[in-house]
């Protein structure tokens, strides 16, 4: 549970110790309740009995994903039949995608530096892309200064705590360089987050990081080099 202001931000995510993966989904409760990812088939109930020990389903207002895999998108179906009145917000691609979940619907479009007002916070949306897919968006909100990051910054971990205050620098370099790899058009995105004011990064999968912001994004940032020989 994160809580750095009076109403709240909690991980509702669910981690499975066997993997060592979590796969994680963040609910922002405030004057509009939206939900940061839907998480998987397999956590979704999971995800919705965490969800209504903090608010009835048919109060959330928006459900915001990073991209549109399975493991944050595939609860979506589940959790919209209980929460038919929420919008989802996603990008443009990824839309596109929720055709997989058989979602007949219109999301809410972003694009690159669009913003979306929910009460106190306001969400601000930037591209990743190919970090971990297309067309994939990191989610940030000011007040709280929290990175809703996706895939960048995700790791995987042997006993879990929903925050993390060590330093993983080299769990979360292990994790991208096996799952996103050399693209520059993803470091490049991890760079512009030097911009922003990181008090916490809150990554798709793995405990939400408390210290080491600015080294893990340097870390990430550096991209990794290939030798030919």
């Amino acid at each position: 549970m994160l809580q750095n202001n009076k109403k709240g931000v909690y991980w509702i995510g669910t981690y499975m110790p066997i993997s060592g993966l979590s796969i994680n989904a963040y609910l922002i409760i405030d004057d509009m309740p939206t939900l940061i990812n839907a998480g998987a088939p397999i956590t979704v109930d999971k995800l919705i009995k965490k969800l209504e020990t903090i608010i009835e389903p048919k109060e959330l207002q928006y459900i915001v994903l990073n991209q549109a895999d399975i493991s944050y998108a595939g609860g979506l179906k589940t959790l919209t039949t209980l929460a038919p009145q929420s919008r989802i917000v996603t990008s443009k691609y990824e839309s596109y995608r929720l055709g997989l979940y058989e979602l007949l619907i219109q999301p809410l479009i972003i694009q690159d530096e669009d913003t979306l007002n929910i009460g106190n916070n306001t969400l601000y949306f930037y591209s990743a892309p190919f970090v971990g897919s297309p067309d994939a968006v990191y989610v940030y909100t000011d007040l709280d200064g929290i990175l809703f990051s996706g895939e960048a910054f995700s790791t995987t971990v042997l006993g879990w705590e929903t925050v993390n205050a060590h330093d993983l620098t080299e769990l979360v370099e292990a994790y991208y360089d096996i799952y996103i790899g050399d693209s520059e058009i993803a470091r490049n995105s991890i760079v512009r987050l030097k911009e922003l004011d990181i008090r916490l990064i809150a990554p798709g999968h793995g405990p939400v990081l408390k210290n080491y912001v600015h080294k893990y994004i340097d870390a990430l940032g550096k991209g990794f080099a290939f030798t030919l020989e």
